[in-house]
């Protein structure tokens, strides 16, 4: 019972100190508690204790909670891998050259490498695939990975024919493949994007596959036309008439120059000797870029959509990748007898766009650029002789153009992988080429070659020696052949034959 006074005692105490005025309960809280050198050796130290007692336990709560925590422990531990795989590429950079239509397709080869960090390794399968794949950002089901993503497999090597033993080292398999022209370019567009991905799979005989992919970047070059294209617009019910020269094909990166020409500007009246003109204002260009996309629905939601929606949802973006304006840099000419303006502007593509290039693939995704062109123009009133002096009349028009431009990969000096190769057996022709001027020959018969005597004796038939009243004479050996020479059995002219005497 003794506790239980005390007990009460203390909440009494406790709960009588909340009635006291504010100054009591400082003063009170003063004296309650002791000075520094008031306390004891014995209170301080046992003070001290319980909290180094009270740090060791929480330190103790924390290693424990560090050592069985799942994440550090996986992250902390290493993982040895009996083998690991890595690609080296040898093609060069992957360019479709030409349209779809007249393309050869590129050139792939490259060689995979597995590196075994064992004694030896048992594998049975050991595969690598190129896949095409698609995804789609608004795909017919939002929450269905069958209608979002789309692979289709291009080819596939086995490398290995059935179950090995690969040992300790590295060990290199090659893989080649033509990638047709017909398929697009690989891209990334704000409604899909197309990605070429090389895949291999390792299937040990004992432990999980080991994969890795790596991503192939596609690319298209048209090559331009030796001559620019001409446009002509015509914009009634004024006499104006604009001559474009654009370019066939224009870059990502670059400037491109157009050239544009408006006739018909001036119309005369002799009766009043006066002159209506057009002035040209303001020129401003844009160049939009356009992405179409059907997005197909899997096998389990095609079925249960309508009969137009079976062939698709179709998507449409619309952006702007470039624009510019101009009040001025264009040269008028109000002499002539229709007048004229000539001007010439360059256009570029803003890099922070990331500009898709034009394609078109069977699926129905498709990226076009057109070009923009608005010009302003002024009505305004002046005397024949005095072209200068004008008087706006109020009247103005606005002249928009449409221009369907290509936007391709530089080229450069890159050729496609036909072109670069040899010859085959089929282009060889079967006979030597005829030697010109040849004349046939007229003189004795020739001898066969077996009835020839071997040129060994001939040079080596000793000289006669023959003497005379003057002198001694030397006459070498025959060079006749059963009356063939070897002087006629050259190709130049003959050579008479020379004595020597002594």
């Amino acid at each position: 019972m003794p506790h239980a006074t005390s007990r009460f005692s203390f909440f009494r105490s406790n709960s009588n100190s909340f009635d006291l005025p504010a100054d009591l309960k400082k003063a009170s809280r003063s004296h309650s508690k002791p000075g520094y050198s008031e306390r004891t050796p014995s209170s301080s130290g046992s003070s001290l204790a319980s909290d180094d007692r009270s740090m060791e336990t929480s330190l103790k709560r924390l290693s424990l909670g560090a050592l069985h925590s799942p994440r550090s422990s996986s992250s902390k531990l290493p993982q040895h891998q009996a083998a690991t795989l890595d690609i080296v590429m040898e093609s060069p950079p992957l360019v479709l050259y030409g349209t779809t239509v007249n393309s050869s397709g590129a050139l792939l080869s490259g060689q995979l490498v597995l590196h075994i960090h064992e004694d030896s390794v048992a594998i049975d399968s050991f595969k690598i695939r190129l896949a095409l794949e698609v995804t789609r950002k608004k795909p017919f089901h939002s929450h269905c990975p069958e209608c979002t993503q789309q692979s289709t497999d291009l080819t596939t090597w086995n490398l290995l024919e059935g179950p090995a033993t690969l040992r300790r080292g590295e060990h290199s398999f090659p893989f080649s493949c033509v990638i047709p022209g017909h398929l697009p370019a690989s891209m990334k567009g704000a409604l899909s994007s197309i990605e070429y991905v090389l895949r291999a799979t390792m299937s040990p005989r004992s432990g999980e596959p080991l994969k890795l992919s790596h991503k192939l970047d596609v690319k298209r070059a048209i090559c331009p036309s030796e001559s620019p294209r001409h446009s002509i617009r015509i914009f009634p019910p004024t006499n104006l008439t604009a001559n474009c020269e654009l370019p066939s094909v224009i870059h990502p990166i670059g400037e491109t120059n157009i050239s544009m020409r408006i006739d018909g500007v001036v119309k005369r009246n002799v009766d009043t000797k006066t002159q209506t003109q057009w002035k040209l204002k303001r020129v401003t260009w844009r160049l939009d870029e356009t992405q179409k996309m059907i997005a197909p629905g899997c096998a389990k939601h095609s079925a249960k959509a309508t009969d137009e929606q079976k062939k698709g949802i179709q998507h449409q973006d619309v952006r702007t990748i470039g624009t510019d304006e101009m009040k001025s840099g264009w040269k008028s000419d109000y002499n002539s007898p229709d007048g004229s303006i000539d001007l010439e502007f360059p256009i570029s593509i803003r890099p922070e766009t990331k500009p898709i290039c034009d394609l078109k693939a069977e699926d129905g995704t498709e990226v076009s650029h057109v070009l923009v062109v608005e010009m302003i123009v002024a009505e305004e009133f002046a005397p024949i002789k005095k072209p200068t002096q004008t008087t706006p009349t109020g009247a103005a028009r606005v002249l928009r153009m449409h221009f369907t431009l290509t936007v391709t990969e530089r080229a450069g000096l890159g050729i496609s992988w036909d072109e670069e190769a040899p010859p085959t057996y089929e282009n060889v022709p079967a006979s030597p080429p005829a030697y010109g001027n040849s004349e046939e020959y007229q003189g004795p018969p020739i001898t066969d070659y077996e009835d020839l005597p071997p040129l060994d004796s001939v040079a080596e038939e000793p000289h006669a020696v023959q003497s005379n009243g003057e002198g001694s004479s030397v006459r070498r050996g025959s060079n006749t052949l059963h009356g063939i020479t070897i002087e006629d059995l050259s190709t130049g002219p003959p050579t008479p034959r020379q004595s020597t005497d002594e």
